[in-house]
């Protein structure tokens, strides 16, 4: 039997909390057991980050699942989990042209 190649997802979340912000996703997705494929971290006027990472999932995780794990943190005020598609797997940069499946924190 052929093991299913991981997934790669695109997270971008905004934090008020660069250092509380960024802590809190990295360890949350190396205890969950994901390989963390790119990390950067970008500031706005208002003084807020935003925090984006591709992170490599297993087959069976789902983005809304994803979502909800990764922004439980009070540091975490918003996130949006895209599924990249395979052909965008070797481009550089995170965010995505097109999502497969996507899932926002509201």
């Amino acid at each position: 039997m052929q093991l299913r190649q991981r997934r790669r997802v695109s997270v971008i979340a905004t934090t008020p909390d660069p250092f509380d912000g960024i802590v809190r996703l990295v360890l949350d997705a190396a205890r969950f057991g994901f390989g963390l494929d790119q990390v950067a971290m970008t500031t706005h006027s208002d003084g807020n980050r935003t925090i984006r990472m591709v992170l490599e999932v297993m087959p069976s995780v789902d983005c809304a699942d994803l979502t909800e794990r990764l922004s439980r943190h009070p540091a975490i005020t918003d996130l949006h989990v895209v599924e990249l598609a395979r052909e965008d797997s070797n481009r550089p940069g995170v965010v995505p042209p097109g999502p497969l499946k996507e899932r926002m924190l509201p």
